[in-house]
């Protein structure tokens, strides 16, 4: 069973950033683009190697830099009202201003399979599409992905018994306008 005490928490986590860093996003635009995950018939996601040990992770690189959370590992398949969803989430750094912390939210999902999720937070309507963004990589990167939009193509591997295994890669856009290619993404979350 995953800790669904935390789930709470990890959601108004996510909507105060998404409150805080909503003002200075540029204009909307209509690319067509869908936040909901939807499988996707391409190919696998990385080709990142699985870890030698199974101790709860979460790791990527941005831009050619890597990056990997050291605490704060959260995970949840179809936990209570909001069935069809996986949340991912991690932390890196100290539990102040600075904290680093990285959501990877999917929803429509019934089990392991390849999905995409594309748009912005700024689409949300309720909690009904899937969402990819990481907090405070610097000053002034105070969020990347979230409302600033994201193309990240995930390959659930696991999903359910007590693990949640991902692998990822695409892009995020930075608060800074730039956008950030993000490859060999781990996931791993063992209750």
């Amino acid at each position: 069973m995953f800790r669904i005490a935390r789930l709470p928490a990890c959601m108004a986590y996510t909507c105060a950033l998404l409150t805080a860093c909503a003002a200075p996003a540029p204009p909307a635009t209509n690319t067509g683009a869908t936040s909901a995950a939807i499988p996707s018939a391409t190919a696998p996601a990385t080709a990142a190697l699985a870890p030698q040990a199974q101790g709860n992770q979460l790791r990527l690189t941005l831009d050619g830099k890597p990056w990997q959370a050291d605490r704060d590992f959260f995970g949840a398949f179809h936990p209570p009202g909001m069935d069809r969803a996986v949340l991912m989430a991690a932390s890196l750094g100290p539990k102040d201003r600075h904290e680093q912390a990285f959501n990877l939210n999917l929803f429509g999902v019934t089990g392991p399979g390849r999905y995409t999720a594309s748009g912005s937070t700024l689409s949300l309507k309720g909690i009904s599409s899937s969402q990819i963004q990481l907090a405070n990589l610097s000053e002034q990167r105070y969020l990347v992905g979230g409302p600033f939009g994201y193309t990240v193509e995930v390959e659930l591997l696991q999903a359910g018994g007590g693990t949640i295994e991902a692998r990822f890669q695409g892009r995020m856009t930075a608060s800074d306008g730039q956008e950030l290619r993000v490859s060999d993404g781990y996931f791993f979350y063992r209750e």
